[in-house]
């Protein structure tokens, strides 16, 4: 017997073997009706990206495609792995940002339709790019009175085109190196600049620090640039004259008479070299300042008054700026009387050379000397100093007969000096001549013009190479050349020539913008380089436009008259053809005025009856409307009334016999038209009548319809 238990046994194995039936091929296992994945942005082309969650088995009974023909993305031979095939990237400029593609699956040995599964593909960030300064490098001015803590430049940033996170979140920092202690950052995560440190134009003129700017990657990626300081001169300083102690002798007897000097004369400068301000000389009052005057521009001393002195005496003379009267100086003066026969136990000085010639470098340290003009010691009573005035500025000649260099030398504003030195002991005068040759030293950077150049290509049907734009950098060093350089990504695609225009080497691909950097170096030694970006944008492809030259619109005003001509010719054809036809179809309207009966004009309609119904023709139309036209002033009855009365049982108004015989007859057409020679006796106007069932002479009417004569 069977047990309960064994029949429940047996039925929930017939419903197993039910459900394995269904087929399930094509379905997810997950279930769902889409399949997502995750990729990161740097994957490499060939990896595979995921594994379908499909039913079935690609390599026996289902078979795997994507609908996609261009997509950047494969699924591998009887396998159910995606592969990634073109890169990807999150910024979706390298690649795509992400992907969305139809799998389509198919059961083999089946007839049942395909199954569409969509794939969803979200590309992760990673930190694949790097900081890009905006309008780097950067250049700035700083008066060197410029209060520490000051504010000297803000706004400068960098942009990381990476998304929003630790991956562009950027931070600024001055790299350290021997200028980096005059400015920071006022905060990592702000571009603002601030003066750390006190300047000074007489010590350090410009200089360069680097700024870095760098992201929260781990590891960070970075970007360097340059800020160049250029220190402006203030009026912090005061004059200097060129020696502390003058000394000098005088004729006590003779009057009036110049001082002569042991060394050079009196001389002082403005130390604030930028400004360069005039100044005025003067005597400081003492008991012995009576007797002396000083030119208050040239500083030439002179004794006024007879003096006889046993000792030296000692005068402060000062230097005082003409437009800050508290900005002076101070010297002392020292002078002796002459004795005459002093200058008989001296021993006599003169030059070791005639013409003196030297080579100096632009960045030679002022105060050095740089040449000797004396051979052994100085006498007190020998004095030497500069003839050029214009030379003094740069030059100075100390006690011991040494010349030495008072001021930076330049060799784009002047190349070569030439002075000449006047000796002078008393009795005798010699001259010698110094010629100085500058030697030009590389410290200047080349300079853009612009801080970022961007070129646009308006349309893409051209041929290459094709010149994109130019660009212009000049150097501060006179004699350097500038050559000209492209760097970054896909610079093969471009290049540019000495001249500074950019060109485009070969068609560009898909991608419709490129950053570049441009470089600028010059020939200097050591050679020094600049860079700025450079954007190329090409625009999307469109069509050239027509250009409306003169053949151009002469074959068009041809075309245009033939094709009028032609509608013409069309239009008097069918005209023509319209007016032959409605001569063969419509009767012809007889007009006929008689003068003793006045009679109107007659108009025949025939119209078929078929039963009870009827129906006028188009022509019996425009026969009547022309009759209408043509006799208005005796016809009172409607088209409606005719019809009407067409209808109605025969009758006969007027014989045939009583009408004339002038009468018109269209055997193939059935209409037949009497003129009537008499009248209706009492009425007033010509009596119309209508004759129902008589058939027109040689009626051919082989379908028994009534035709219906009507008489006007």
């Amino acid at each position: 017997m069977w047990k309960p238990g064994a029949f429940i046994i047996i039925s929930l194995c017939f419903v197993k073997a039910q459900i394995h039936l269904i087929d399930s091929r094509c379905y997810l296992a997950e279930g769902g009706s889409a399949e997502n994945f995750l990729a990161s942005e740097d994957a490499a082309v060939g990896s595979v990206l995921g594994t379908l969650g499909i039913n079935g088995d690609p390599k026996t009974d289902i078979s795997l495609s994507l609908r996609e023909k261009d997509s950047p993305i494969s699924i591998a031979p009887l396998s159910k792995n995606i592969i990634l095939s073109k890169p990807l990237d999150k910024e979706g400029v390298e690649g795509p940002a992400s992907v969305y593609v139809n799998v389509i699956c198919d059961r083999r040995m089946s007839n049942d339709p395909s199954f569409l599964i969509p794939v969803n593909i979200r590309v992760t960030d990673v930190n694949d790019n790097s900081p890009a300064w905006i309008g780097a490098p950067y250049v700035v001015n700083i008066s060197e009175v410029t209060i520490v803590g000051t504010r000297i430049l803000q706004g400068i940033r960098a942009l990381d085109m990476d998304q929003p996170g630790p991956y562009s979140t950027i931070e600024y920092q001055v790299l350290p190196g021997p200028q980096s202690k005059y400015v920071a950052f006022i905060s990592p995560l702000e571009g603002t600049l601030v003066l750390k440190h006190e300047l000074d134009y007489e010590t350090l003129r410009n200089f360069t620090v680097v700024l870095r700017a760098q992201d929260q990657g781990v590891p960070p990626k970075y970007s360097d640039t340059t800020l160049t300081i250029f220190v402006l001169d203030a009026d912090d300083q005061n004059p200097k004259f060129f020696q502390d102690v003058y000394h000098g002798t005088f004729q006590g007897n003779v009057v009036p008479s110049e001082i002569k000097f042991h060394t050079e004369p009196i001389k002082a400068i403005d130390q604030d070299s930028g400004l360069n301000a005039s100044l005025t000389y003067s005597i400081v009052p003492s008991s012995h300042s009576t007797y002396f005057t000083i030119d208050s521009k040239t500083a030439a001393l002179r004794l006024t008054k007879q003096l006889n002195i046993s000792n030296p005496i000692t005068l402060v003379v000062k230097a005082t700026q003409l437009d800050n009267n508290d900005r002076y100086a101070l010297s002392t003066v020292i002078l002796s009387q002459l004795q005459s026969t002093a200058v008989s136990t001296i021993d006599k000085v003169s030059f070791m050379h005639s013409i003196y010639r030297l080579k100096i470098k632009e960045n030679y340290n002022p105060g050095n000397t740089i040449l000797k003009l004396i051979k052994g010691s100085m006498a007190w009573n020998v004095n030497l100093r500069i003839l050029n005035d214009t030379e003094l500025y740069w030059f100075s000649i100390d006690r011991n007969g040494d010349v030495k260099l008072s001021r930076w030398l330049d060799y784009e504003t002047q190349p070569t000096h030439k002075f000449t030195v006047e000796l002078n002991d008393g009795s005798n005068k010699e001259y010698a001549e110094v010629l100085v040759e500058v030697l030009d030293v590389n410290d200047w950077e080349p300079r853009f013009r612009k801080p970022h150049y961007t070129f646009k290509v308006r349309n893409r049907n051209f041929s290459t190479p094709l010149a994109l734009g130019k660009v212009e950098a000049a150097d501060g060093d006179v004699r350097d050349k500038i050559t000209y350089s492209l760097r970054g990504d896909h610079a093969n695609l471009f290049y540019i020539d000495s001249g500074g225009t950019v060109w485009l080497k070969y068609d560009v691909p898909d991608k419709m913008s490129f950053k570049l950097h441009l470089i600028a170096t010059d020939t200097g030694f050591p050679p020094k380089s600049t860079s700025v970006p450079l954007s190329i944008e090409f625009d999307e492809v469109n069509e050239s436009p027509i250009k409306w030259t003169t053949t151009t619109i002469g074959a068009l005003t041809g075309v245009t008259v033939l094709c009028v001509l032609a509608c013409l010719a069309v239009l008097t054809y069918f005209c023509r053809s319209s007016v032959n036809r409605t001569n063969r179809n419509v009767p012809m309207l007889i007009s006929r005025s008689k003068a003793t009966n006045k009679t109107s004009n007659i108009g025949i309609i025939t119209a078929n009856t078929r039963g009870s119904n009827s129906s006028i023709s188009a022509s019996a139309s425009t026969i009547i409307a022309a009759s209408l036209e043509r006799d208005q002033d005796s016809y009172t009855t409607t088209i409606r009334d005719i019809v009407n009365r067409a209808q109605q049982p025969h009758k006969t108004v007027v014989r045939s016999s009583d009408m004339e015989q002038d009468s018109l007859t269209n055997s193939e057409t059935g209409f037949h038209c009497s003129y009537p020679t008499t009248t209706q006796s009492g009425a007033s106007w010509h009596q119309r009548s209508c004759m129902l069932g008589e058939k027109a002479p040689n009626d051919n009417d082989t379908n028994g319809e009534n035709k219906l004569t009507v008489y006007f």
